[in-house]
């Protein structure tokens, strides 16, 4: 999540950076490769495609996602202000994976849930309502 946030706050200021003053082009530039640099490195992970459904769920999660290669990904749940409710650390292979979370068994209360997968120094993050 601090991931997504610190790109969304990195391209709003190369927004504005560009929007007060086209004379500073050199200081533009480097905004610029800054903003390339933090954007790769989220796209460019050993997982990409993650997709969590039902959402909201009731009974059971699943997380969806592709694998580039080989790697250990940890799952955790968080409630809303950032307390671990689960983890679960997985090996998967190259390709597509599915892991699924009995909701019922985590006794969770309805409300807003972050799941966050973690491979190598990838992680993203998805909002979840358990109803």
């Amino acid at each position: 999540m601090k991931k997504i946030l610190l790109l969304l706050v990195i391209s709003i200021s190369i927004f504005s950076a560009k929007a007060q003053s086209s004379k500073n082009k050199a200081d533009n530039m480097q905004l610029k490769s800054s903003q390339l640099v933090a954007y790769s490195s989220s796209t460019d992970g050993i997982i990409d495609n993650v997709t969590v459904y039902p959402n909201p769920v009731v009974d059971e999660l699943k997380i969806s996602f592709k694998s580039s290669q080989r790697s250990s990904v940890i799952v955790s749940l968080f409630n809303n202000i950032g307390k671990p409710i689960f983890k679960q650390q997985s090996e998967v292979e190259p390709g597509n994976t599915i892991i699924s979370i009995d909701i019922r068994s985590k006794s969770l209360e309805p409300g807003v849930y972050f799941v966050q997968l973690i491979a190598e120094n990838q992680t993203i993050t998805r909002k979840l309502i358990v109803r």
